[in-house]
């Protein structure tokens, strides 16, 4: 995808690892813009690993629901994520235990459909920034695509400052805008000292700005710096446009 081809704004949030809550991060962006008035579209091009509906039993996508929610269900799913998989494993792995493949065509078509529907565009990857997203095509490479400033969401413990820094050096070798980098809290219970110097320890090696530490609560709608001063969005992608 010709990074001409889409005219509106819009920033990517990719992951140090999986689990590290690019989700729970892209969501909070996202009511944040809603709130403020920002028609804001959430798109996922691929997601993997579905769950059970009690009630229903119908399969559905915990992702996807959640980026739904925050756009306040404005957009119907399939234009969220238009290819879903049931396995809980890389897209392509997962495609392939259904006898399917991921439609890399699909991947950049399902990002241009929201041109015209929104002002602004929050796109979330796939596990990590290596992860492969089809059988030819990484989630860096979709992002080299989108051509969006990149957001860094990372695990707050033990182990986050070398899969930061090699997040960072992956993407700055490859010539991305990176907006910053936000320390999420995924595991409250778990003790652990490294979550008090992480994010100096990190600063320390990288001109890459650690923009917030996000503690655990889930009932948070809004990103803050440690200030508590709401982090302008708009503002940061334009910066690094």
């Amino acid at each position: 995808m010709d990074s001409s081809l889409l005219k509106i704004p819009g920033l990517m949030i990719v992951g140090t690892d999986t689990g590290v809550g690019k989700t729970y991060i892209s969501t909070a962006i996202a009511r944040q813009l809603t709130s403020e008035g920002t028609r804001t579209g959430a798109y996922k091009p691929a997601c993997s690993g579905s769950l059970t509906e009690e009630q229903t039993g119908a399969p559905y996508w915990e992702d996807v629901s959640l980026l739904a929610e925050a756009i306040d269900g404005s957009f119907p799913a399939e234009r969220i994520c238009p290819q879903t998989f049931h396995a809980p494993l890389a897209p392509p792995v997962a495609a392939e235990k259904e006898g399917k493949q991921v439609d890399e065509a699909l991947l950049r078509q399902g990002a241009l459909w929201w041109q015209d529907q929104v002002d602004f565009l929050i796109v979330e990857g796939v596990g990590g920034i290596l992860c492969p997203l089809s059988e030819n095509m990484l989630v860096v490479d979709f992002a080299a695509a989108l051509n969006f400033p990149i957001l860094i969401v990372a695990r707050a413990g033990l182990g986050t400052i070398n899969h930061s820094l090699l997040t960072i050096e992956v993407l700055q070798n490859r010539g991305f805008p990176i907006a910053g980098l936000i320390l999420n809290d995924v595991d409250p219970e778990l003790s652990d000292e490294s979550r008090v110097s992480n994010a100096t320890q990190i600063q320390q090696w990288t001109t890459v700005p650690v923009l917030s530490f996000v503690p655990f609560d889930w009932q948070s709608n809004l990103l803050h710096h440690q200030t508590q001063d709401k982090i302008d969005w708009k503002q940061l992608v334009q910066d690094h446009s």
